[in-house]
């Protein structure tokens, strides 16, 4: 993928988490992808595009931290919820 092209996703997953979620919005997010210790905090204002890379800034994080490292905590509380009602049906 080009760096234009890398430019033109990032801006599009920006717009995406821009129209769905709001500052304030907590999260979860690693610090190094797939590795470590994840770390909860709410977001700072609206996503942007740093060179080529979808990012935010988290409260207690002076660095943006990319789109890609964070998953929305609402959203991973929802999946817990309905795994544990599908085991609670069995």
């Amino acid at each position: 993928m080009s760096f234009e092209q890398q430019e033109l996703h990032a801006k599009a997953q920006c717009h995406d988490w821009n129209t769905t979620y709001k500052h304030g919005a907590l999260v979860s997010y690693a610090e190094i992808y797939g590795q470590g210790e994840t770390h909860r905090a709410e977001t700072r204002g609206n996503a942007w595009v740093m060179c080529g890379q979808a990012v935010i800034f988290v409260d207690g994080l002076s660095g943006a931290v990319s789109l890609d490292h964070c998953t929305v905590v609402a959203a991973l509380d929802a999946e817990k919820k309905s795994s544990t009602e599908e085991t609670e049906n069995v």
